[in-house]
Order: structure tokens, then C-alpha cells, then sequence
């Protein structure tokens, strides 16, 4: 009897301990992210919690870039500056932090319940994977790893669990990948065909003509072929019906046109964004191992309406600029935005001289070349044959890039639907149709297909979970009039995992 007595005082003075004696308004509670060692990694942001029920949020070098753009976002959209004050409260052993995520909307709670200490607050949702601690506290190896254990278990996609592939229905396999080539081996984008636009601008590293930190950048014929509404369309079919341009529509339905490498083997390489870079391994010491001139990031790209790819609240992004080695050109070609990342461990932004002088020879033959532009096509632009689509396997398991060959007949733009074969739930509907949309060449000729290459993620299931998918090709005409879907295949496939 007297062993249960004082077992119950004891699991009462622990449960009076951990709750209401948490001493909440007295210090700060930093937001916390755990490690696998029960260390707690600060994240800069702490609250402290008054009396009367207010929360205040406090930022450590809250004048850093990221939270300025955050702040001025915020009120460009609503008006107003970001209040980092909330209420908070504390009752059946939890701590509840209500915040007003925008104005109209209702409101947003975290819920908090105490920790293996009375210096570590938990978040009840097992998603969550943000804690507030005291300074110092830290977790024992063992609930670090329930924590981690928990938060994988909680934020897992169950979307494939209880899929089967489906019967008597044919599934072809994706191709294998190439992009693992480049990344994870030792080759290199340098390695493309003879001649090719990356080849070029890759080989001009450390060796290239160099352009002053002031220098006046143009390209000369593309204002000329924008001038007018003639020599603008015949600009717009070719970069259509080129396999290494994407002309696309942004999320914000603008015009851009964007240039693609190669792999080794002369597929063309869609990548996320048109980003393409290679960057050198390290020593245990940190220093990096091979040829300076192998180490680059690059990306070109017209924005054919004058609105920035990467736009935001902050700077305008219609102008260049440059961070220590990484260089943004941007200059206007008529009504036209260029924009040319260039980064390297040589000065004069090289890769931007050669790209250049790349686009003005590319767009002088263009202009030249008249009613005849289609001579200036690559041989692989297009085929005699069918309309297809082939997916690649991307670098992860639910990346996927894909080859389409189609002929619309007439401009417009195309993306792509996915469907759950057995129950037929969308996939990704939103971001695939905004990853994998562009403006396809186009001709009278119905027996030619034209190319096109995107890249993109399926985000449901996880990896290893093999499920069967329905792709369908569609069409929105520009004239106007229903769309329409071109072709479909069938793939097994499996989600990317986050």
C-alpha cells in the first residue's frame, strides 16, 4: 500500500511538474528542429509568452534577406506589415498558439503538449516536425529517435499502400535515366555533341571572351525579329519546332522561352527550371577535388512578355545583378526580358559572353533564312511518324522526364493528365500540368511529329510502391475552341518521395 502511495506521488508530481509549472512567461522558448543525437538545431526565431496571453515572435537577424522578402510579400498582398504578435494559452495540459495566418482567413493553431523535460515542448500533430525549446535543453538518443521515427511514419504518402498494379491492362516501363550519368559520375555537361550550344558556352570557362562588370549586354536581331508582328511569329514557330527550346507559359500564364542541353548521347535534358550545373566534390578538409573549369551553374532564358521567371516583391528582377561569383544579366530586347544565370569560379562571366554571341548568330540566320527558317532546324525537331509519348525515369524514383512527338496542326499549347488506372484519381494535377505544359511546333502536314521534352514529379506514393498510370496528352488550342486530348499511354510508375 505504502509502495502504490508513493508511486501515485510520484506520477503526480511529474504530471504538476510538466504542466502547469512550466514557468511558460518566464525566458524565451526557441523554435527548434531535433537531430538524431537529441541535439536541438535553433531555427533564429524564439517566442516569448506574456501574462495577459500574447505571444511574441521574436527573428534573429530579422533584417536577413529571406524575411524581407517574406515581410514585403506579405504586404504587397494584404497592405499591412506582418504582426508577430498572437495568443496563446494553456489549459489540459497543452499550449495552444493561435496566429492569423492572412487577413480573412481563420485563424491557425499549433498545439504544443509538454516533452520529456519541462524544457521541451512537443507538437501533439506527429507532422510536425518544429519543437520550442528552453536554451541548452536538449532530447535523450532514444525519444530523438521515436521523435524522427514518428515524424517519417506521420508524413509518409499512403496514397499507394493498398494499390495493385492492374490486370490485363498493359504497362510499358519507363526508359532508363540519364540524368544520373551527369550528376553522380564523372561526366560532365562538357561532354555533349560536337558544336553543341552547351558545349560552347561550357568550353568558353577560364578561356572565353570576358565581359566587364559594367557592360552593356544586347542581342541585336531578337529586337529585330520582335519588331513585328511578321518576323515575331516566324520567331515563335521556330523556337516551337527547336528540340532545344521550351517555349512555355509560367504559373503566371507569361511567355517564356528557355534553352535546353543535351546529354552525351544527344537527348535533349529537361531539368527542373532549366537549371543545369556541375559542382566538384570535396576532401574531409573541404576543398574541392578536380578542374576549377568543370564547376559552373547556367541558365538561359527570354521572358517574351518583359515579366522576370523568378519575380518577386523584393527586387524587380529586370535588372542585373550579381552576389560574389553568381551573375544575373538582365537586359530587354524590345519588349523581351533576358535572363542569363551564370556562375563559375573565373570572373567575366564568360558562359553569358559565348550564350551571347550564340543567341545573335542563331537569330541572325533566323532572319536571313526568311520563309526557309525550317532549314535551321536540328535533324531531330522532327519525324515522319506516329504521336508518342515516352517517359524517362528521372535522378529520384517519381521524377519523370518525357519526350512527346506530336503535330496539333495549329499553335497552342500542351501538358499532361495522369489518372490512377484502377480508381482513377488525378495525380498531381495541378503542378504537372504547369511543369510539363508547353507550345509545341506545328505544320499542315499531319504525318509530322513535332518534339517536345519536360520534366517533372508525381507526388503520390512513395518509393518502391509501383502503381499503374494512365498519361493523356492535351491540347488547348490558341485560337480558342475545346481542348482536346492528342494520345495516352500507360506506364508503371511510383511517387517521389519528400
Amino acid at each position: 500500500m505504502k509502495k502504490l502511495t508513493l508511486l501515485c506521488l510520484v506520477l503526480f508530481s511529474a504530471f504538476s511538474f510538466a504542466g502547469e509549472n512550466l514557468k511558460l512567461t518566464e525566458g524565451l522558448w526557441h523554435i527548434v528542429i531535433p537531430e538524431k543525437s537529441g541535439e536541438l538545431k535553433s531555427s533564429r526565431a524564439a517566442f516569448r509568452f506574456a501574462p495577459d496571453g500574447v505571444a511574441e515572435l521574436l527573428i534573429r537577424d530579422n533584417m536577413s534577406g529571406k524575411w524581407m522578402t517574406v515581410r514585403e510579400a506579405y504586404k504587397k498582398n494584404y497592405g499591412k506589415e506582418v504582426d508577430l504578435r498572437c495568443r496563446w494559452e494553456w489549459k489540459d495540459r497543452q499550449l495552444k498558439i493561435i496566429s492569423e495566418v492572412a487577413p480573412g482567413k481563420p485563424p491557425k493553431t499549433d498545439v504544443y503538449v509538454p516533452g520529456e523535460s519541462p524544457d521541451v515542448l512537443m507538437p501533439r500533430d506527429k507532422a510536425q516536425f518544429i519543437l520550442l525549446a528552453r536554451e541548452g535543453a536538449k532530447l535523450s538518443p532514444e525519444r530523438a529517435k521515436k521523435f524522427l521515427s514518428d515524424l517519417a511514419e506521420a508524413r509518409r504518402d499512403k496514397f499507394a499502400d493498398d494499390l495493385k498494379l492492374p490486370e490485363n491492362t498493359p504497362l510499358a516501363e519507363p526508359e532508363k535515366e540519364l540524368c544520373n550519368i551527369h550528376f553522380f559520375n564523372r561526366s560532365h555537361w562538357r561532354d555533349a555533341p560536337a558544336g553543341s550550344f552547351q558545349q560552347t558556352v561550357l568550353s568558353a570557362i577560364n578561356r572565353g571572351r570576358k565581359l566587364p562588370n559594367n557592360a552593356e549586354c544586347r542581342i541585336p536581331t531578337l529586337e529585330k525579329l520582335l519588331a513585328t508582328p511578321e518576323k515575331k511569329a516566324v520567331l515563335l514557330q521556330y523556337l516551337a519546332c527547336h528540340p532545344e527550346w521550351r517555349l512555355y507559359l509560367e504559373h503566371d500564364n507569361k511567355l517564356h522561352a528557355t534553352r535546353y542541353f543535351r546529354y552525351p548521347d544527344g537527348e535533349i535534358a529537361p531539368t527542373l527550371n532549366q537549371f543545369y550545373s556541375h559542382f566538384l566534390p570535396t576532401d574531409p578538409s573541404g576543398k574541392k577535388i578536380g578542374d576549377p573549369a568543370l564547376e559552373f551553374q547556367f541558365r538561359f532564358d527570354i521572358a517574351l512578355d518583359g515579366v522576370a521567371w523568378d519575380p518577386s516583391p523584393q527586387f524587380a528582377r529586370n535588372r542585373t545583378e550579381h552576389r560574389d561569383d553568381i551573375w544575373r544579366t538582365r537586359f530587354f530586347c524590345g519588349n523581351a526580358l533576358v535572363d542569363i544565370c551564370d556562375q563559375s569560379n573565373f570572373p567575366g562571366r564568360q558562359m553569358t559572353a559565348a550564350a551571347l554571341d550564340l543567341a545573335e548568330k542563331e537569330f541572325s540566320a533566323l532572319d536571313a533564312a526568311g520563309d526557309n527558317w525550317r532549314k535551321l532546324l536540328p535533324k531531330d525537331s522532327f519525324r515522319t511518324d506516329s504521336p508518342d509519348l515516352v517517359l524517362r525515369n528521372g535522378m529520384q524514383g517519381g521524377i519523370y522526364e518525357a519526350t512527346v512527338w506530336c503535330n496539333p496542326g495549329e499553335k497552342g499549347t500542351i501538358y499532361l493528365k495522369a489518372f490512377e488506372i484502377t480508381k482513377g484519381t488525378p495525380l498531381s494535377a495541378k503542378p504537372l500540368e504547369v511543369n510539363s505544359n508547353c507550345i509545341p511546333g506545328w505544320s499542315g502536314n499531319p504525318r509530322e511529329q513535332f518534339f517536345s521534352a519536360m520534366h517533372f514529379k508525381i507526388y503520390e506514393g512513395e518509393w518502391g510502391q509501383f502503381y499503374g498510370a494512365r498519361f493523356e496528352l492535351w491540347f488547348k488550342p490558341d485560337a480558342g475552341g475545346s481542348e482536346r486530348k492528342l494520345l495516352e499511354k500507360n506506364y508503371k510508375i511510383q511517387g517521389w518521395q519528400r
